[in-house]
């Protein structure tokens, strides 16, 4: 004999998977700074929000039949408060495509100061010491260019160009030798 489905379960595993998948998601391109996880959330959002709702409306009328309703009805609130987590990620997200990290990588035999970074916003750098690294965020307000200027130990001026074009929605995560100039 087939034992009857528990809808309860249904939602509440439903819940549960939707909140993990998008948090791998959302985590996977806070991290990496790779815009396919970027489209892959955006999609996933969507096509969640289509199923959780066909769910919803078909947990409305199992409600009716099913004498277990207060169990259904703890999933069905379970899988509504995936709702105001679905549109934090996605601010997340929103918020990192209008970001640029770039990760200096000093590798130049000397030691480099006073490193101004123009373009799309500016910002400054007191030192970074040869062999070492510094992460800078930088925001996209629109259309812009990103370049670094800096004096290495001897006090010799040199500039160059980390990102020749970004716009907004082109956040990402970069790594940058400096001294090389980066083919954007």
């Amino acid at each position: 004999m087939k034992k009857p489905i528990s809808y309860s379960k249904l939602a509440k595993y439903t819940a549960l998977f939707t909140f993990i998948i998008a948090s791998v998601i959302c985590l996977t391109f806070v991290l990496t700074g790779n815009l396919k996880y970027g489209f892959i959330g955006y999609f996933f959002f969507l096509a969640a929000l289509v199923f959780n709702f066909i769910l919803l409306v078909f947990l409305l009328f199992k409600v009716k039949n099913v004498e277990n309703s207060k169990a259904i009805y703890r999933g069905m609130k379970l899988m509504l408060l995936n709702i105001p987590i679905a549109f934090i990620y996605f601010g997340i997200g929103l918020y990192f495509i209008g970001i640029i990290r770039i990760t200096l990588e000093n590798n130049t035999g000397k030691d480099i100061k006073q490193l101004v970074f123009s373009g799309c916003e500016e910002k400054k750098i007191d030192f970074i010491k040869n062999g070492s690294s510094k992460t800078i965020w930088i925001d996209i307000p629109s259309d812009c260019s990103i370049h670094l200027f800096y004096k290495n130990e001897s006090g010799e001026e040199h500039s160059e160009s980390i990102m020749g074009y970004v716009t907004s929605g082109m956040g990402q995560k970069i790594t940058h030798e400096i001294g090389t100039e980066n083919k954007w």
